[in-house]
């Protein structure tokens, strides 16, 4: 049974809820704010179907035909609106445009209602498209959507899912089977946040600026790609903005990886061949013209024929240039390599139910205001210095 899968591995994909056949299985939330199975003994009949699902203890390929290594190339969207509105380039939505201009439906993460948490969700229309659009950087829920994806597939609808390896890999496992209208896609994952820490994040600017939330906008271009920033509007009218060095949401998992999933640190999917068809990123580490320091760049990996297909049927809408897997991976190192959990990610959990989120994460990280805004300050001034040199 699912069980047997330890914390330490459980990716919490849900494909062992949805494959049950007898709904045994339920899930519970940790102090951690990560979900995990739990079997109800009494009516579980022992099928073995969650275990043969389980991304964490076997990696689901959808064929034998994905590429040893990728084919990588530097991607961005034609339409600079499309392409600042997006986390990086714009890859995603110039293959979802393609994929719904062709009747096909596409699988992906949205916020919840009130922003404060995500979950996949199906859609065949552009205003789903654009709630997909984004990457939200913390565990979306995915109970229930492996049932509908099959469902469709089985009416011979194309489906396109994006999700984080894991979550495709469970895809696959849960179909069972290998579909030609089912493609994928995943991304470059530094590791899965918790949800809890997110809606704290959220939960204590809500209470700054007395308001509920509108709308979140993470890696927001306002002030450039490079950037990092955070944007967050509140039904007041107000709006917060904090980038790479004053958020402390950014901070808290991009430098401190204080609240990752335990799981991560032993991802299975570090490695080649990849899952998906295409796996997608912020092409770090290239040479960056003005113009892609503000509107970002996307990194592309082809790593099946239907990979290929994808970027084929997308490419009237991109600009798509051949690189190479040594500039991606020496970008980022994370394509390949597992992170590492900070050693104080206990002591911010515990700490996070008695404080507001930012005031354990600077606590941890060893900052205070001053240095903070010295640092943003110092960094505008070489970023201001650079661009009258470059004029």
């Amino acid at each position: 049974m699912i069980d047997k899968v330890s914390k330490l591995d459980c990716v919490g994909c849900k494909a062992c809820g949805d494959i049950c056949p007898v709904n045994a299985i339920t899930y519970e939330l940790d102090k951690e704010g990560f979900w995990f199975p739990r079997i109800n003994g009494d009516i579980c009949v022992r099928c073995g179907l969650c275990e043969k699902t389980c991304p964490a203890l076997e990696c689901h390929y959808a064929s034998h035909e994905n590429y040893e290594e990728p084919k990588v190339y530097k991607v961005y969207n034609k339409d600079k609106d499309i392409r600042y509105n997006s986390t990086s380039g714009a890859l995603y939505y110039g293959l979802a445009d393609a994929f719904l201009k062709d009747s096909g439906y596409i699988v992906g993460c949205v916020y919840d209602d009130d922003w404060k948490g995500a979950h996949h969700f199906i859609s065949n229309n552009h205003d789903g498209l654009k709630k997909i659009m984004r990457t939200k950087y913390f565990q979306s829920d995915t109970e229930g959507i492996y049932k509908q994806v099959k469902k469709l597939l089985d009416n011979g609808k194309k489906v396109l899912f994006c999700g984080t390896p894991c979550q495709v890999s469970a895809l696959y496992g849960y179909v069972g089977k290998e579909y030609p209208n089912l493609y994928s896609a995943d991304f470059i994952c530094l590791g899965i946040n918790s949800p809890l820490a997110f809606r704290s994040f959220i939960e204590e600017l809500e209470k700054t600026y007395k308001s509920e939330v509108q709308e979140v906008h993470l890696k927001n271009k306002s002030r450039g790609w490079t950037n990092l920033g955070t944007m967050v509007r509140f039904k007041n009218g107000k709006v917060y903005y904090g980038n790479r060095i004053t958020d402390s949401w950014v901070n808290s998992f991009v430098s401190l990886r204080i609240h990752i999933r335990q799981s991560c640190e032993n991802c299975k999917y570090k490695t080649f061949p990849r899952i998906a068809d295409i796996s997608m990123g912020d092409f770090w580490g290239l040479n960056f013209t003005k113009e892609e320091e503000k509107y970002g760049v996307s990194v592309a990996m082809v790593n099946s024929p239907k990979g290929d297909l994808l970027l084929k049927n997308a490419s009237e809408n991109l600009i798509i240039e051949t690189r190479t897997i040594q500039e991606a991976t020496r970008g980022n190192p994370r394509i390949l390599n597992c992170v590492k959990l900070n050693p104080r990610r206990a002591e911010f959990f515990e700490r996070l139910s008695k404080e507001p989120f930012s005031q354990v994460v600077w606590s941890i990280e060893g900052s205070n205001k001053a240095k903070r805004i010295y640092a943003s300050v110092k960094s505008s001034a070489k970023k201001f210095i650079k661009n009258i040199i470059g004029k």
